[in-house]
């Protein structure tokens, strides 16, 4: 790079006389070095792609610049200093001068300004993708936390199908990349909220079926006992026959525990038991309390094994201890939260069960008949 700006006294001197020709004189030497500067660099594409060539841009433009225009300046700058009086011949020399130089000067740094403007271009466009792969990673997330909420109040059966869909999901790090901890971590959340859910429905399934169970079978143990047909009032003494009054006692001092109970088969899985032999006539409601008080007393040495579970497997259908209660027969003992009876108090309740019905239909007949 040339110093073009240094011009000695004696080159001065040298110079026509006139203040204005001696001026112009000084920017001569110049003339010549930023036309060869201009022609050097005139028409030169710079390849922006690589580092050597945006490099060499930024060197033209310095050496137009330092030794074209900058030195054209400098030299303005002193001669006005030195010649005042000639200032406006200095500044129109200059300006030419400058015209000359500065064309080429803007077509390089226009090349310049159209690179850098690339590259942000290009940063700026790799920001938004990044920014655009990080929300849609964030709203997949949220999307897989709002299931959760989506399930309240569905049927059982849509929660369990949203509970599959939801542990299908795949989370790994070739969906998510590196939200895939994050997406895992809110799948397990999402997944447990379901399940919990799940079970909670059920659990208030079966409390609701329970209590419509309970209120059917309260139901039909009160209508039981609004239709409970009266003891049969005895005849006078007077007029039964000697063999009827034999027969009565007979009946009276034959204990509940020896009358023979109606056969019933036992059966499994909740089948409805079938009578093996015709259930024995009904006998009056306050012989057969009697008779039960007598079967619930416990036998010495023996201890109760049948539970109401089974008792009702082998009616064919639900049973309480409330309902054998009412029947006059009691728990013979408990065992947790188990209720349990003698095998012995099995017939009992079935011949129980035969004479409610019985006195139910004895109620009902006087109506049939009318």
């Amino acid at each position: 790079m040339s110093e073009l700006s240094t011009v000695t006294p004696n080159a001065v001197a040298a110079q026509p006389q006139t203040i204005a020709q001696a001026a112009l004189a000084l920017f001569s030497p110049l003339e010549t070095e930023v036309k060869t500067l201009a022609e050097r660099y005139r028409d030169v594409a710079f390849d922006m792609s690589t580092p050597k060539g945006f490099k060499a841009a930024k060197d033209a433009r310095l050496e137009l610049r330092e030794s074209g225009r900058f030195a054209l300046q400098r030299l303005r700058d002193r001669t006005k200093e030195q010649l005042n009086d000639c200032k406006k011949v200095v500044d129109g020399e200059a300006a030419r001068l400058i015209e000359i130089v500065k064309p080429i000067e803007t077509a390089v740094d226009e090349q310049i300004t159209v690179h850098e403007n690339k590259l942000a271009a290009e940063k700026a466009e790799r920001d938004r993708k990044e920014a655009e792969r990080a929300q849609r990673h964030l709203d997949a997330i949220a999307k897989i936390e709002g299931y959760a909420a989506k399930a309240e109040g569905l049927p059982i059966e849509r929660i369990e199908a949203g509970l599959t869909y939801v542990r299908e999901i795949d989370v790994s790090a070739a969906v998510f990349e590196d939200f895939a901890v994050r997406a895992a971590a809110q799948k397990d959340v999402t997944i447990r909220a379901l399940e919990k859910m799940i079970a909670d429905a059920r659990e208030r399934a079966a409390a609701e079926e329970l209590r419509a169970e309970n209120e059917r079978l309260q139901a039909q143990l009160e209508e039981l006992r609004r239709h409970q047909a009266p003891a049969p009032v005895p005849a006078p003494a007077a007029e039964v026959a000697p063999a009827s009054q034999e027969q009565a006692q007979e009946q009276r001092e034959e204990p509940m525990t020896e009358r023979p109970p109606a056969a019933v088969a036992r059966y499994s899985g909740g089948r409805a038991p079938r009578a093996l032999a015709p259930a024995p006539a009904p006998a009056p409601l306050q012989q057969f309390e009697a008779g039960a008080t007598a079967a619930n007393e416990p036998i010495v040495g023996t201890a109760p094994t049948l539970r109401i579970g089974e008792i009702a497997e082998r009616l064919g259908w639900t049973v309480t201890a409330a309902q054998l209660r009412a029947l006059g027969v009691e728990p013979a003992g408990t065992e947790r939260a188990a209720t349990l009876y003698h095998e012995h108090q099995f017939p009992l309740i079935c011949d129980a069960i035969v004479r409610r019905a019985t006195e139910a239909k004895a109620a009902h007949a006087p109506r049939l008949a009318a």
